[in-house]
């Protein structure tokens, strides 16, 4: 199989279910989520981190998501998908009540295969301040939500919580 027909599956596998999503992965794996500070190494985690990515229904403010592949670069042994990715009807973004309004972002995971062509690392970044700015959240150049100051760097050191306001911590679900 491509690599990129392997992105196109890997993406097409979170729409359809959570274990389609985590068979693509190796026993032995690691998953990072740089920006929600998640680190997995256990698949029922990954199975609950993927499970909402599959949601079909509309009423319950969990969102349809739509992913799309804007590019991958790579080959049978490591690549990065550049994607972008679209929640229809979702009610809250990290956290954040979206009050009906559209949103999207769009990222980059990088993969390493093994030899079985199973992720068997994974680290993706994305853009979390375009959808935030996007629900209306005000977002302040230096930093922070405007109206309230940035934390110190001593506040990052000690463990405080550096989620947006009302979203309980990266691993909350």
């Amino acid at each position: 199989m491509s690599s990129y027909r392997f992105a196109v599956n890997w993406l097409k596998a979170f729409r359809e279910s959570a274990e389609k999503v985590c068979a693509l992965y190796a026993d032995d794996f690691l998953f990072e989520d740089l920006i929600l500070d998640q680190s997995i190494t256990d698949k029922a985690e990954l199975h609950r981190v993927f499970a909402p990515y599959a949601n079909t229904d509309r009423a319950n403010g969990i969102g349809i998501n739509r992913f799309r592949i804007d590019e991958y670069i790579g080959d049978s042994h490591s690549g990065i998908i550049r994607w972008s990715w679209e929640p229809d009807g979702a009610a809250a973004f990290l956290g954040v009540p979206t009050g009906g309004k559209p949103f999207s972002t769009s990222g980059q995971t990088f993969h390493i295969y093994d030899e079985d062509g199973r992720i068997r690392r994974e680290s993706t970044y994305w853009d979390a301040v375009a959808p935030l700015a996007a629900i209306g959240l005000a977002l302040s150049v230096h930093g922070g939500v405007a109206g309230r100051p940035p934390r110190s760097p001593a506040e990052h050191r000690d463990g405080a919580s550096v989620a947006p306001a009302g979203h309980p911590g990266p691993r909350a679900a």
